[in-house]
């Protein structure tokens, strides 16, 4: 599972590629069919005013990143990585 926010969901939105110009969709599409499920903050997307249909469609929107964070570590027992 993975819960971006912030500036974290930038490769979660339709046409963002990376420093190379390759496109992140075909990685993301990739790990999904793998099991990895996407969580991104709509917090995040209405500070930003980005468009909920921009998220890729392997993405689950969420109210909040941070309660989507809590929630998953206190009920689920996951742990919150940050690099």
């Amino acid at each position: 599972m993975l819960v971006a926010h912030g500036l974290g969901i930038d490769f979660l939105l339709d046409g963002a590629i990376d420093k190379n110009g390759t496109p992140y969709d075909v990685v993301v599409r990739e790990l999904a069919k793998r099991g990895v499920s996407f969580r991104v903050c709509n917090n995040t997307l209405q500070g930003s005013n980005i468009e909920r249909q921009r998220v890729l469609p392997e993405a689950v929107i969420v109210p909040s990143g941070v309660a989507e964070l809590s929630r998953l570590q206190w009920q689920q027992g996951y742990a919150y990585i940050k690099p």
